[in-house]
C-alpha cells in the first residue's frame, strides 16, 4: 500500500471546502497533487474524476434551492454526449496538446479580466447547447471541466449562490458521461478504491462547512478566488 496516497484524504478536506467557496477546483488540487506519484495522466484524471462526484453532490444537495435547471438542461444537452466522446478520445490522443490548448485559453480570460474586458453570453438556448459542446469535449478530454465551465457560467452574471448550484448539476450530468469513458479504460488498484471510500464522509463533511463559509465571502472575493483556480489549473497544464 503507498502511504503517499492518504495523505490526499486531508487535501480533500481543505479541497472540499475550497471549492465550494470557489465554486469549482476540486480537480485541480487533486490533479496537481497526483501528479507527483502517479505517473500516468490518464490515470490521474480517472481517479480525480471519481472524487469529484461525491462534491458535487454534495453541492446539490445543499444548493438545490439555487440552482437554475433550465440553464442546466440546456448545457448538459450537448455536454454530457460530447463528455462520453471526449473521454474517449483521452486514451487515444497525445495528451499534451490538450492540455496545452486549454491551458492558453483560461490564462487568455483570465488576462481578459484582469484588463476588464468581460465576456458576456446570453442565456439563450443557442449559446448554452455550443458551450455545453465546447465544454463537454474539453472536459472530458483533459479531465477538468471547471476550466471551460466557470468562465462560461460567470459570464451569464450568477451571483455566488446561484453559480455555486447551477455549476454542481452540470459538472455532475458532464460527470457522469467521461466518467463512463474512463471507468473501462482504467486500470483500478484496492488503494483506489480504499480511497474513494474513504473520501466520502470526509467530502460531504468539508462542502458542509464551506457552504457555511459562503455568506461571509464577497462577490469580489468570489470571483477572484475562481480566477486564482482557473490560473492554477491553466499552469498545471502548461507546466506540470
Amino acid at each position: 500500500m503507498n502511504p503517499q496516497i492518504f495523505l490526499l484524504l486531508p487535501l480533500l478536506f481543505v479541497g472540499g471546502i475550497f471549492s465550494t467557496i470557489s465554486g469549482g477546483g476540486l480537480g485541480i488540487i487533486i490533479v496537481v497533487f497526483n501528479s507527483f506519484f502517479l505517473d500516468d495522466i490518464r490515470t490521474n484524471i480517472a481517479f480525480a474524476s471519481l472524487f469529484t462526484i461525491t462534491t458535487q453532490l454534495a453541492k446539490i444537495y445543499h444548493f438545490h434551492s439555487y440552482i437554475q435547471w433550465k440553464t442546466v438542461g440546456w448545457y448538459v444537452a450537448t455536454g454530457v454526449p460530447m463528455s462520453f466522446v471526449g473521454g474517449l478520445l483521452l486514451f487515444l490522443v497525445p495528451e499534451r496538446l490538450p492540455e496545452i490548448c486549454i491551458g492558453l485559453a483560461c490564462l487568455g480570460f483570465v488576462i481578459m479580466k484582469g484588463f476588464k474586458i468581460t465576456p458576456h453570453m446570453e442565456g439563450t438556448r443557442r449559446n448554452l447547447l455550443v458551450s455545453g459542446f465546447v465544454n463537454g469535449f474539453i472536459g472530458g478530454l483533459i479531465g477538468n471541466a471547471a476550466l471551460v465551465r466557470n468562465p462560461a457560467l460567470l459570464s451569464l452574471g450568477l451571483r455566488k449562490e446561484v453559480f455555486v448550484g447551477t455549476s454542481a448539476a452540470t459538472a455532475f450530468l458532464m460527470n457522469i458521461g467521461k466518467v463512463s469513458a474512463y471507468v473501462p479504460n482504467t486500470e483500478w488498484t484496492n488503494d483506489a478504491f480504499l480511497v474513494l471510500v474513504l473520501s466520502v464522509p470526509v467530502l460531504l463533511v468539508s462542502v458542509s462547512i464551506g457552504k457555511r463559509l459562503l455568506r461571509y465571502v464577497s462577490e469580489e472575493l468570489f470571483e477572484k478566488l475562481l480566477l486564482v483556480i482557473i490560473t492554477i489549473g491553466a499552469l498545471r497544464l502548461l507546466f506540470l
